[in-house]
């Protein structure tokens, strides 16, 4: 897999992705905000909410005998809804759109683009 034609694919989905980054292990590997786009939170606190991002996927992975394996999860905030894509070999694709966006149409578009990979 190609991470960072990935993260440039996710990015030309829809206009309401404001981010998308690869993670592997908890730290950032490639990827970042639209070019026209002002990230809400300062580096500190996006390496932060990365490694909680990764955190959470871990303790997903712990049900994932019963409930079956996770195929993205979802937090929507105030001002932007954030989505985590577990990829292979502890490497997570990590996604902001916009608030009004339709997140539903865009997790699809994801999906379908990581089945072809």
């Amino acid at each position: 897999m190609d991470i960072e034609q990935v993260c440039k694919d996710v990015l030309d989905i829809d206009d309401a992705v404001r981010f998308s980054m690869i993670v592997k292990d908890g730290i950032k590997k490639f990827g970042g905000y639209r070019y026209n786009t002002v990230g809400i939170l300062d580096s500190d606190e996006l390496d932060q909410s990365i490694w909680h991002a990764n955190e959470r996927m871990v303790g997903r992975k712990m049900a994932e005998h019963k409930l079956g394996k996770t195929r993205y999860a979802m937090a929507e905030y105030e001002r932007v809804k954030r989505i985590t894509f577990p990829l292979e070999n502890k490497t997570l694709l990590l996604v902001s759109v916009d608030i009004d966006s339709d997140h539903n149409k865009i997790i699809k578009q994801i999906l379908k683009m990581l089945e072809q990979d």
